[in-house]
């Protein structure tokens, strides 16, 4: 990607789409991948204002791996063809997961503030 992609892609106002990401709508891939960048994007301004922080690289990979999992789980899921209880089940533990990750996520950022 290139450094002026990367600054345009980081300052999109994505408002819109982050709305309906946390209102349970479905993004088509346009919206995806923008988010995609576009966070992508905001993680490498950090990082390279930064210098490079190891535990910011591991972030952005990991990030990466969790999306890829989440996504290959779901498929995995989805051909074990689960009657509804389970299908139910399986929505609620991955949900759960990213709730704890949006919940440590809120805790960590609490640090950021004045006391």
């Amino acid at each position: 990607m290139s450094t002026r992609y990367l600054e345009l892609v980081g300052s999109a106002d994505l408002r819109a789409t982050v709305l309906k990401v946390e209102s349970d709508q479905s993004l088509d891939f346009a919206e995806y991948r923008l988010l995609q960048d576009s966070a992508n994007a905001k993680l490498d301004q950090l990082i390279r204002k930064l210098g490079h922080p190891d535990d910011l690289e591991e972030l952005r990979m990991l990030s990466a791996r969790m999306a890829h999992l989440l996504q290959s789980s779901c498929l995995a899921l989805r051909r074990r063809k689960l009657g509804r209880p389970d299908q139910t089940l399986a929505r609620e533990a991955l949900e759960a997961q990213i709730a704890y990750m949006q919940a440590c996520l809120r805790r960590s950022l609490l640090s950021f503030d004045p006391p």
